[in-house]
């Protein structure tokens, strides 16, 4: 089980979102990274388990100035495809750095070429470390977020998730990358989202994996124009599914806690709660305390406490 602490220097009336998933680790791996501390970075890179190492990777890949220097370690390890795993995941954000975070109409001229140029890279470096070493999940993962980023065809897309599975059949962020490739917003649809997200819940029991039903749920309730995602999510078929899914998976008797539980456990307790299913949202707001707040999906901690006490005054399931 993940040793989850609470974290001390929180006040009680002032929650904050947990940062690094409380893994000292991870902390340690962003300030060697800034550094330009390859040695450092490498060993706690080689020494994580697979699924730390899917979040490592994702810290190198945010971590501004890392694209300046990683050439370095890529020329003197010859023989090493982590440093161009980091190189090409860096990229990628660094692509979507350069085309902000607004829609495609407010990005300019000169940002697409950026955006382009930046894409086209990271899937060389990507694409020579699954050549070299086809069981690396999170080359995969990278390769699942270009294949929407590059408006790849569909069949393209589907064979670098199949080869991600093959890798690694739970591997969180490369599930949730690829639900993001077929949402609506990236010319998907709401029912190759669905379909995608029930049928790995049911293929992935007491895992992280039946979240993706939530995050679902979410998506189409905040993208369905004039609907209210609580209204939404009270809705009766809405709670059933999510329902089951968080039975697949955080209440699942075979779910294991780890450093990726937060994400299960916010993501469920916000839809839970909302859905109206107070004791098993409550249950998960006992465990989560103010110690285990992700950002998503609450975007503020008063969000957070707002839904919290909701569920708190309305649950049935008190001493």
């Amino acid at each position: 089980m993940w040793p989850f602490k609470k974290r001390q220097e929180a006040a009680p009336d002032a929650p904050e979102f947990c940062s690094y998933l409380g893994d000292p680790e991870a902390e340690r791996l962003e300030a060697a990274l800034l550094k330009k501390d390859w040695e450092t970075s490498r060993a706690i890179l080689t020494a994580a388990a697979p699924e730390e190492r899917s979040y490592y990777v994702g810290i190198a890949a945010d971590t501004a100035g890392v694209e300046e220097w990683i050439n370095g370690p890529i020329r003197d390890e010859p023989g090493s495809t982590l440093p161009l795993l980091i190189r090409g995941a860096r990229l990628v954000y660094w692509a979507w750095e350069a085309r902000g975070e607004g829609g495609s109409s407010t990005v300019s001229e000169n940002a697409w070429k950026v955006w382009f140029q930046r894409l086209r890279q990271a899937e060389d470096c990507l694409d020579e470390v699954v050549e070299r070493n086809p069981a690396d999940a999170e080359a995969w993962e990278y390769l699942i977020t270009l294949g929407r980023a590059r408006q790849l065809p569909t069949e393209e897309r589907w064979r670098r998730f199949n080869r991600l599975i093959e890798a690694d059949p739970t591997h969180y962020y490369g599930h949730t990358q690829m639900l993001e490739g077929l949402m609506r917003k990236w010319s998907g649809s709401a029912e190759e989202m669905f379909d995608f997200a029930r049928t790995r819940a049911a293929a992935c029991p007491g895992t992280h994996i039946p979240v993706l039903v939530a995050l679902a749920h979410i998506e189409h309730g905040r993208g369905n124009g004039g609907t209210d995602l609580h209204q939404y999510l009270q809705q009766d078929d809405v709670v059933d599914d999510i329902w089951n899914a968080s039975q697949l998976s955080a209440f699942h008797d075979d779910y294991k806690e780890t450093l990726l539980t937060p994400y299960v456990w916010n993501n469920f307790a916000f839809t839970l709660g909302l859905g109206g299913q107070y004791n098993a949202a409550g249950s998960l707001f006992d465990v989560m305390g103010e110690d285990w707040i992700t950002r998503s999906p609450w975007n503020t901690t008063t969000n957070y406490l707002k839904v919290r006490d909701h569920v708190q005054s309305n649950r049935d399931d008190q001493d």
